[in-house]
């Protein structure tokens, strides 16, 4: 009963250690917040009257690269270990058009699922940049969620340091609007049906801050 008892006792303490491990590992991933200024993304489409074009500055979320990582000339080409968290509000996309902005948070079914959502998976530095300064040229890929449809997604992207604590990420995919479920908005209109293209563009420059704590670590 003794024995039993130790073993107990021991297998409790070695996941107690094991679960302590994990959150040390986790804390000290180095990590990066959504700034409250300097991000903008863009969706860019057709129809057949014009192209059109619609915004948004709020981009909320976060990046996580594994404890040691430094975006500087030490970085080797190949896989990094990072993880990604992004979201978007669908009304805050604009146009010049209230009906426009309207008509297509109808076709993103804005009430129901009221945020873009993007989780990355894989990152891989491709080469080394240019310039020591960057941008770093990267192939990530990730789950691109709109309109409550996951889809996965691969993309270039680029990492700019801006400042010691502050970087930019920026890239661009182009998406079909019924791949997710939505479908291309035709509103009529006094001299006819005005229809909207399937294919958009979407291009962003996300910016984050590095987390206080983890910047002032050694």
């Amino acid at each position: 009963m003794k024995t039993t008892k130790a073993c107990g006792s021991l297998l409790a303490g070695c996941l107690l250690v094991l679960a302590l491990a994990r959150v040390n590992a986790a804390e000290n991933w180095v990590a990066y917040s959504a700034s409250p200024t300097g991000s903008k993304v863009k969706i860019d489409g057709t129809s057949t009257l014009h192209a059109w074009t619609m915004e948004s500055q709020l981009v909320s979320g976060k990046m996580e690269f594994e404890p040691g990582f430094k975006l500087d000339p030490s970085l080797k080409p190949g896989k990094v270990n990072a993880r990604a968290q992004i979201s978007m509000p669908v009304r805050q996309f604009k146009s010049t058009k209230d009906a426009m902005d309207q008509v297509m948070q109808q076709a993103m079914k804005e009430p129901q699922f009221p945020k873009i959502e993007y989780r990355l998976t894989e990152l891989v530095l491709k080469e080394a940049p240019k310039m020591p300064e960057g941008p770093y040229p990267f192939d990530s890929k990730g789950e691109l969620v709109i309109a409550g449809v996951t889809n996965k997604i691969a993309m270039p992207i680029t990492l700019l340091r801006v400042s010691p604590t502050r970087v930019k990420v920026s890239g661009s995919t182009d998406l079909k609007m019924t791949d997710y479920g939505v479908t291309p908005p035709a509103p009529k209109l006094a001299l006819g049906a005005l229809k909207t293209g399937d294919d958009i563009k979407i291009t962003f420059d996300w910016v984050a801050n590095q987390r206080a704590d983890a910047a002032k670590a050694p």
